[in-house]
């Protein structure tokens, strides 16, 4: 800051102009402001500053493409001034308020430059481009979107994307109550969504889009990648006619003649001469081998179209085994191959479908036996350690070269095309076994086995019975671990998967028992408990929890279908429940509970955002801040969105005036994850004639207030504020 006198002398000025300048205090004092002008400029400054001085009226901090001030080295600098006149008895001063911009304005150039080189990348690329602003609506567009949607640049720009993409594009970058906005685009990131599109003349076509981020002064954009894919589709079409005249045309016949030629083969062999015998023999072997092809054409097409339906149940693996086993013992016998259960095997289960899983052991299991030696062994073992049941094939084959390991699931992969051809197979058996457990939630792998011969394994989630309970093994490890307490195992499922969904890990205990014995083994960041379970009741496992330490202050949600038994019970008032929700459970609110409660109990200490442009003034209330809480401190209103993006905040700090914008400009945007607004407390230097209101809850004059007074509100306000979200949420 410069305080200038009415002969346009500078007579004060302060730390910042020394820095921003490089002069000396004392060189500047009696100097007229134009030695701080570059000398282009200096008679137009002083034509500017007399003028001001006629009619002295306050002017706010402005940009100006052409205010420049000067160093002491010779340098320039992009500067923003603002001047309020004061008048004494000494007559009229001017406060010049002077804002090195120097770097934003290079920031905007370099962006300028940013976007005129993403328009290009627009215009070059072989895809229809649009880009989208949150609402929905069209801010800018490429050659081929013209083109591929038959209107002209002008007619879609400004306009609803809806126009040429009716539904399921604004859709997915609405936030709701479950997901910001960038949370809702970063679920599509990456993936190909088909829609349909909407020509001008009416016409629709099939479109593919790929959606990605981008941020600008504009704020924030999603960028639409479209292609248009009706060859595709149409390729599709005929790819299901083909696969429907395979199954229809092919199947069927080929059927009946494999199931006459057994009947042949059974019944009529011996009656036969040898030779006929023979070709009798080769026949029925050679047809099966086409109806396996064709089946297994039939269920790769399926598998990957997502066609398949999978019935999930709990299934005992041992005694499926057994089965399949049994079922595929006579094909082991025509290839000389014995197959057995190893002794050791556990008992053990997994939530799969049995026909698939079946199907899978299946797969495996003609594997093994077609590449093993005449009078070989297959072994199968089952293994259960209480999180995975492993199943396990095991052949005495050559095993599998080296480099054909990495294609082993592929489809159609032979490692040797000529003793496949010998052997027999499709080499799609495996590729098929790789999607089913794929689509159970397990793994598939293979090891060389010790003397020769390859070991396939398959590894699926274990279902505990004796524990009581299902460890989460899928989510990310990083997620925060929640422990459900469900009896119910279908519907502890079904919230396992919208909890991992919402960035979750959710453990399931179905008892009381199992809950207790998980709580004492692992850390748990919140507890879902149903009031009713098997061996006791929710009320009694809360107050258990809340009698241990670590779990004192842990986030408890009841989820019940009559939750006011437990509010009604007289011991409710000392379970600190953060909420009572009924059955069924209205998801998007809980997440937005636990993410909010778990946000609240991992940052102990409260978060207070502090807005204001003078850097000294930050500095000193951080310091003075320093023991009471976490300070985030910003110059800036865009610093502030930024902060408020990614952080829990409890409570704000604002300055009202913040370059050329306002700290009160950023009110509506103060809202914590419940849409609760944040409170407010202004600190500026017309602070005390601020209204306060539910949000603006104190205003404090920079000149009148103590920092001491300052730290004392702030700690009341974050109380005060506390108890009553957790009051709400309950």
């Amino acid at each position: 800051m410069v305080m200038i006198d009415g002969s346009g002398k500078m007579v004060m000025v302060n730390a910042e102009i020394e820095r921003q300048f490089g002069y000396l205090r004392e060189e500047l004092i009696g100097q007229t402001p134009e030695i701080l002008v570059p000398e282009r400029l200096r008679s137009q400054h002083t034509h500017h500053r007399e003028a001001f001085n006629r009619r002295p009226e306050s002017r706010r901090v402005e940009a100006s493409p052409n205010l420049f001030g000067l160093r002491k080295d010779g340098s320039e600098f992009a500067i923003e001034v603002g001047l309020t006149p004061m008048r004494t008895g000494d007559g009229l001063l001017v406060l010049s308020v002077i804002v090195d911009v120097s770097v934003r304005k290079a920031a905007e150039k370099q962006l300028a430059l940013m976007e005129g080189r993403y328009r290009a990348l627009l215009e070059a690329a072989p895809d229809a481009m649009v880009v989208v602003n949150q609402g929905g609506e069209i801010v800018l567009l490429n050659a081929q979107a013209e083109k591929q949607f038959g209107y002209r640049r002008d007619e879609l720009v400004g306009q609803m994307v809806k126009n040429i993409i009716p539904q399921g594009f604004t859709e997915r970058l609405v936030a709701d109550g479950l997901r910001s906005a960038a949370d809702a685009l970063a679920q599509q990131i990456g993936s190909g969504i088909e829609l349909i599109g909407r020509r001008k003349d009416g016409s629709e076509f099939p479109i593919e889009i790929m959606l990605s981020p981008l941020e600008s002064h504009e704020g924030f954009l999603v960028t639409a990648a479209i292609r248009e894919i009706s060859v595709r589709k149409r390729m599709e079409r005929l790819k299901d006619e083909f696969v429907s005249t395979v199954s229809h045309e092919l199947r069927t016949p080929l059927t009946s003649i494999a199931g006459s030629l057994g009947l042949l083969a059974g019944q009529w062999a011996g009656k036969l001469p040898e030779s006929a015998a023979r070709l009798l023999a080769i026949a029925h072997k050679n047809s099966q081998r086409l109806v396996r092809l064709i089946n297994d054409i039939l269920d790769t097409e399926k598998l990957e179209s997502g066609r398949v339906a999978f019935n999930m149940s709990w299934v005992d693996v041992r005694p499926l085994v057994e089965q399949a086993i049994e079922d595929n013992r006579g094909y082991a016998e025509g290839y000389g191959v014995r197959v057995r259960l190893d002794d050791a095997s556990s008992d053990g289960k997994v939530n799969a479908d049995p026909d698939r899983l079946a199907q899978v052991i299946t797969n495996l299991l003609s594997n093994a036996i077609k590449f093993s030696p005449a009078d070989g062994e297959v072994v199968v073992a089952v293994e259960n350690n209480g999180e995975v049941v492993r199943i396990s094939v095991r052949d005495h084959g050559p095993g599998i070269p080296a480099d054909f390991k990495p294609h082993i699931f592929e489809k159609f992969a032979q490692a040797d095309a000529t003793n496949s051809r010998q052997k027999g197979g499709t080499g799609l058996g495996l590729s098929i076994v790789k999607q089913i457990i794929e689509r159970l939630g397990g793994e598939v792998s293979f090891v060389d086995a010790p003397g020769g011969g390859t070991i396939f394994q398959v590894e699926l989630p274990a279902r505990n019975d004796a524990a009581g309970w299902e460890i989460d093994l899928k989510s990310e490890v990083s997620a925060p671990r929640i422990l459900l307490c469900e009896d119910d195992h279908d519907t502890a499922v079904a919230m396992r998967d919208w909890l991992r969904h919402a960035g979750f890990a959710a453990d399931i205990a179905f008892t009381m028992t199992a809950a207790l014995t998980r709580a004492d083994a692992a850390g748990y960041a919140a507890f879902l408990v149903d009031l009713q379970l098997p061996d006791g009741n929710g009320i009694d496992l809360i107050l258990r929890l809340r009698a241990q330490t670590q779990y004192h202050g842990t986030p408890i949600i009841v989820v019940s279908g009559e939750p006011s038994r437990g509010r009604d019970d007289v011991r409710s008032s000392r379970l600190n429940v953060l909420g009572w929700l009924s059955k069924p459970v209205d998801f998007e609110r809980l997440v937005r509970v636990l993410k909010d409660s778990i946000a609240l109990k991992t940052n102990k200490r409260p978060c207070i955002l502090h807005v204001d442009d003078d850097h000294d003034v930050l500095a000193i209330v951080a310091e003075a801040l320093r023991a009471t809480a976490d300070v985030v401190s910003v110059d800036s209103i865009e610093g502030a969105r930024r902060v408020l993006a990614t952080d829990h905040i409890d409570l704000a700090v604002l300055d009202i005036a913040l370059g050329t914008g306002s700290g009160l400009d950023l009110l509506p945007e103060l809202r914590d994850s419940l849409g609760n607004v944040i409170p407010v407390i202004i600190f500026s230097v017309r602070g005390a004639g601020s209204a306060c209101d539910e949000q603006v809850q104190v205003a404090l004059s920079k000149s009148q207030a103590s920092l001491e007074g300052l730290a004392a509100t702030i700690r009341a306000r974050v109380a005060d504020a506390r108890a009553h979200r957790s009051k709400e949420v309950a």
